[in-house]
């Protein structure tokens, strides 16, 4: 089946391709725009007062981690193995014994039946009497 070929096709084939080559070309150059303001925006997104000319307060929410100074040890953390703490020890005999009453009974609010809370024992340190003795 032969195929008819006209110069007015060809002609319309040449100016539907002249057309489509500047069309090309007008979006190309609109992605290219589009490219390089999406790039301006990223680095404006990057940007805080570490590393601009911006104020602090710019920074918003987001602000960096700090970075800690101290490098580990190895350690593990709280007592080494082998270390003897010191603390207060409870003993059998101490020197003054203070009840801490509630002002009311929790369940009917009555003072008659208000049980103490806890009591606490300890042995007066040596200081406090050095003071008293002053």
């Amino acid at each position: 089946m032969p195929v008819n070929v006209t110069l007015e096709m060809v002609q319309q084939l040449l100016e539907q391709n002249a057309s489509l080559l500047r069309q090309n070309e007008i979006l190309t150059a609109a992605i290219a725009e589009l490219n390089q303001t999406i790039q301006e925006l990223k680095e404006q997104l990057n940007k805080n007062s570490k590393n601009s000319s911006k104020p602090p307060s710019s920074d918003g929410c987001k602000k960096p981690a700090p970075k800690s100074l101290r490098r580990p040890s190895g350690k593990k953390a709280g007592g080494q193995d082998g270390h003897q703490g010191i603390h207060l020890a409870v003993i059998t005999a101490p020197d003054e014994i203070v009840k801490h009453m509630p002002c009311a009974c929790k369940g009917c609010q009555h003072i008659r039946c208000a049980k103490a809370l806890h009591v606490l024992r300890r042995k007066a340190m040596l200081l406090t009497r050095l003071l008293q003795s002053m």
